[in-house]
């Protein structure tokens, strides 16, 4: 027999629940909320659209549900007897998707209660019936990568007319986030990109090049240590240009690597003590987040070395980065 308070886990360390929740609203993550918020503002007026855009781990999903929770907190007239508001929808587009698999997403994903059963006529009676009922005002789609032309069926056309008619017939907002993937895809329709010229948001991994990278690079890591310090967790000053090239070099200046890092380095690390280099240094050579490394390890490196690993990543970078926007891949 299992003794189950044996096999139980131990608790987490709640400094590690309170950083993995933390959100720090750096330059790029205000300007996406403030192009998300004059988005939304035009709901009721002209459906207008609005495309976050960036590689994996830089705070897309963050930035979305940041708005809405801030934005639905801020709403008073949600619920009254004659009926309840739904303001806000937010969305995930699924893999190869299909009109019909569209729409019964959004119902899904709202508080739709009927059935979303029923031909794709039906479907689209039911989900215009709700956005008049419930006063939806903004639709957020994220990973809107999944409309490629070269993975999605051929009908994806059909769900992209689709997202147009009801920005018109609606005057709704849409939010699409997704990779720069999407953002080429979504390029190639014409109508429907002149809706999402005017506010767009490209997320890039923080870099080295210049000054101006290495400040705001370096306030990110402030504004970690300073969370972490409220939690009364000690760890060595990051925001140092060395520490900034090294940090850099190990998580290439992805935020949520950043933080991956630091959290393995703070569950291992014992209770009152330091947050060192070498802790960090160990906490990466347990992972693999970056393959590009192999064996070597920028926290613990000779920093001749680690700066040209930087001046090889930031080139790097600057390659993929301009192919990511080339709508002609």
């Amino acid at each position: 027999m299992i003794d189950h308070d044996e096999q139980s886990l131990p608790d987490l360390n709640p400094a590690v629940v309170a950083f993995k929740e933390w959100r720090t609203r750096h330059g790029r993550f205000q300007e996406a909320l403030d192009n998300i918020r004059r988005t939304h503002q035009m709901s009721g007026v002209e459906g207008t659209g609005m495309l976050l855009m960036g590689i994996p781990g830089l705070g897309k999903s963050s930035i979305l549900e940041s708005y809405s929770r801030k934005y639905l907190e801020g709403r008073m007239d949600l619920e009254s007897p004659e009926r309840s508001k739904e303001p806000v929808i937010h969305v995930s587009v699924p893999a190869e998707p299909t009109l019909k698999s569209m729409i019964h997403a959004i119902l899904l994903a709202s508080s739709f209660e009927a059935s979303t059963k029923g031909t794709v006529d039906e479907l689209k009676q039911k989900l215009d019936e709700f956005i008049r009922e419930r006063g939806v005002e903004l639709l957020i789609l994220d990973e809107f990568q999944h409309f490629l032309r070269e993975q999605a069926k051929s009908n994806t056309r059909g769900v992209v007319n689709h997202i147009k008619l009801m920005m018109d017939q609606h005057k709704l907002a849409v939010v699409m986030a997704g990779t720069p993937a999407g953002y080429r895809s979504i390029a190639h329709y014409e109508e429907l990109y002149q809706r999402f010229a005017q506010h767009q948001t490209r997320l890039t991994p923080f870099q080295v090049d210049t000054d101006a990278d290495l400040n705001v690079f370096g306030s990110y890591l402030r504004a970690c240590k300073n969370r972490l310090e409220r939690e009364s967790v000690k760890i060595v000053p990051m925001a140092s240009k060395e520490m900034i090239v090294r940090l850099y070099v190990a998580t290439k200046g992805i935020p949520r690597l950043i933080a991956s890092l630091i959290v393995m380095a703070l569950m291992d690390a014992e209770p009152g003590e330091t947050i060192t280099r070498n802790d960090l240094a160990r906490a990466l050579s347990k992972t693999s987040m970056n393959p590009d490394l192999g064996n070597f390890n920028p926290l613990n490196a000779p920093f001749d070395r680690v700066r040209e690993r930087a001046e090889k990543a930031t080139r790097k970078a600057a390659i993929e980065n301009k192919k990511n926007w080339d709508i002609q891949r």
